[in-house]
């Protein structure tokens, strides 16, 4: 290894129970942004996409944290991922089906696998 070169610090791996429970705050957010998408109720809709939101700023900082140990990879796709759902979320008219597919596909890389 050259010198001054950093060794990647090595994926601590997240327990299944927390993965569970991020998944869930994700379904609860798909859940929301579909009921909201169906009633056409401003105010369910405002309540869904402040959860989406908040959601998606605690991923971010969570990304930054210190003790984070996730991949760089990894890191850098959900990144992009929650900076397009908050520039969707900003939006006029924001598309709820965009919100509801990516938290999806994030919820399944959460739940667990058999």
């Amino acid at each position: 290894m050259p010198a001054g070169a950093r060794r990647p610090v090595p994926a601590r791996p997240v327990p299944p129970g927390q993965r569970m429970e991020e998944a869930m705050l994700f379904r609860h957010a798909i859940l929301l942004l579909r009921r909201a998408r169906e009633s056409g109720d401003p105010v369910m809709a405002r309540a869904a996409l402040d959860v989406t939101r908040r959601l998606w700023e605690a991923v971010l900082l969570a990304l930054h944290a210190p003790g984070a140990r996730m991949p760089f990879r990894l890191r850098q796709g959900l990144e992009t991922l929650g900076q397009a759902v908050l520039r969707e979320i900003a939006r006029p008219e924001p598309d709820y089906d965009f919100l509801a597919g990516i938290n999806e596909q994030v919820m399944a890389g959460l739940a667990p696998r058999h």
